[in-house]
C-alpha cells in the first residue's frame, strides 16, 4: 500500500508549480478551496447525521482521489468491506466527470 502511495505522490513535480507562476498558483488556491468546501460539506453533513467516519473518509477518498486511492483507504484504514464500493464510487464518479467535461467544455467553446 504505502509503494504505491509513494509512486502516485512521484508524480507531483512542486518545480513545474513554482515555474508556471500565478496561472499555477491560481489553480492551486482554486483546487484548495473546492476540496475544503467538499470537506466542510461531507464531513459536517455526516457529522450531523452520526455516520461512520470510516465510510464518511472512504467516500470522500473516491470523490477527490478516485478510485484506486478509495480502494487502498478502505484497505489500509482495516475497512475491506468498503473496498468495492470505494473503487464503484470511485469509478463511476470519473465516468459521469469525464463526460460532464467534455460536455461543458463543448457548451464553453
Amino acid at each position: 500500500v504505502l509503494l504505491f502511495l509513494a509512486v502516485v505522490g512521484a508524480y507531483c513535480d512542486l518545480g513545474a508549480l513554482i515555474a508556471n507562476g500565478a496561472v499555477a498558483g491560481t489553480l492551486l488556491a482554486w483546487v484548495t478551496v473546492i476540496v475544503g468546501i467538499h470537506a466542510l460539506i461531507l464531513f459536517g453533513i455526516g457529522g450531523l447525521f452520526r455516520q461512520d467516519w470510516a465510510l464518511i473518509a472512504v467516500a470522500s477518498n473516491a470523490n477527490v482521489g478516485g478510485a484506486t486511492s478509495a480502494g487502498v483507504l478502505a484497505t489500509a484504514i482495516g475497512r475491506g468491506d468498503l473496498r468495492l464500493p470505494g473503487i464503484l464510487a470511485g469509478s463511476l464518479g470519473n465516468a459521469v466527470g469525464t463526460y460532464a467535461g467534455v460536455l461543458i467544455a463543448l457548451w464553453l467553446r
